[in-house]
């Protein structure tokens, strides 16, 4: 049987799910493939290619190192101050966005804030759901950079050789598809099917699909939604322009 949560994030609603054994789904609501499950109404998703920044096609953009200056707090202080102001904007806009009517992703409710969609939750997947949402607290935050939460990935073997090497791609760098083919023992030809695979990645952020782009440097497309693909690439060091 499958077992969820909600929480909240500063970049929009969370539906966390597992199994017993691990962490088998993290979406954010309203994402496409998100699952539909009593207690989350999810608001109309748009597409994993829509999107605009300052007037331009979010997936036109390409991402860049940001160039650090020297500064007196420390790169601890640096990279949560980063990441405060990276998701931060983006729940600016998406308020902005909904305010009058629109659908409500989340935003103004307390970041942190977990609920058990079922009453006989386990003790042990209930673990599993804390730790999952203290941890991303802590990246949201910028003071976690790896994650620990135990994994359930499941699906078919292609599948799942894409998600290990999704897993192997360190926090504040980015790869492209033919990189991830190769890594998961392919050669880049494959990087439309791999594409496929890293679009039905069911963790999100944990399996950072967000840190694969275009051989170009575009963003291209992300399952939930390239403004959020945006804020992670931010919080994580880069800049998008």
């Amino acid at each position: 049987m499958e077992f969820h949560a909600r929480l909240e994030s500063p970049l929009g609603r969370i539906l966390l799910c597992s199994r017993g054994t691990g962490l088998a789904g993290l979406y954010f609501v309203g994402q496409k493939d998100c699952p539909s499950v009593p207690g989350v109404r999810p608001p109309q998703h748009a597409s994993p290619a829509a999107g605009d920044l300052n007037g331009r096609p979010i997936r036109s953009l390409h991402a860049r190192r940001r160039a650090l200056e020297p500064d007196l707090f420390g790169e601890e202080n640096l990279a949560r101050t980063a990441g405060n102001q990276a998701c931060m904007r983006y729940a600016r806009q998406t308020l902005s966005k909904t305010a009058g009517g629109g659908a409500n992703t989340g935003q103004d409710d307390q970041a942190g804030t977990l609920e058990l969609l079922q009453a006989d939750t386990p003790l042990n997947v209930q673990d599993i759901f804390a730790q999952a949402g203290a941890e991303l607290g802590e990246y949201f935050e910028g003071s976690r950079r790896v994650f620990s939460v135990p994994l359930q990935l499941d699906g078919t073997p292609f599948q799942q050789r894409v998600w290990q090497a999704l897993l192997g791609i360190p926090y504040g760098e980015y790869v492209s598809y033919g990189d991830v083919a190769v890594a998961a023992g392919m050669t880049r030809h494959h990087g439309r099917p791999v594409g496929a695979a890293v679009g039905q990645n069911p963790v999100t952020i944990i399996v950072p699909c967000h840190r694969v782009l275009a051989s170009s440097g575009q963003l291209n497309g992300y399952s939930s939604g390239l403004e959020r693909k945006v804020a992670l690439l931010e919080l994580e060091g880069f800049e998008v322009g």
